[in-house]
């Protein structure tokens, strides 16, 4: 299955409004998204958290984990704008 490109911008708000819809988590503030190249296994991406604004911070954590977890599969990041880097 091929992978979506979108732009790490458009990434991180895809993965904050998922983890800010999970009950406790409405008002985690920040995440960030890394580009990451696994040896063998090629490119990828990782998210975590940032500012946890007033959520429990633990919580936070794990939600943006799984919610990563959940949405690699889905998308690639690209530099371009959708349409003009697909992958």
């Amino acid at each position: 299955m091929s992978k979506v490109a979108i732009t790490r911008e458009e990434l991180a708000a895809k993965v904050l409004a998922a983890v800010q819809s999970h009950q406790g988590c409405e008002l985690v503030k920040e995440i960030a998204i890394t580009a990451v190249n696994i040896v063998g296994s090629g490119k990828t991406w990782h998210a975590s958290l940032v500012d946890s604004g007033l959520a429990d911070s633990q919580l936070a954590a794990s939600v943006v984990r799984q919610t990563g977890d959940d949405l690699e599969p889905t998308f690639a990041i690209t530099e371009h704008p959708r349409g003009e880097g697909e992958l």
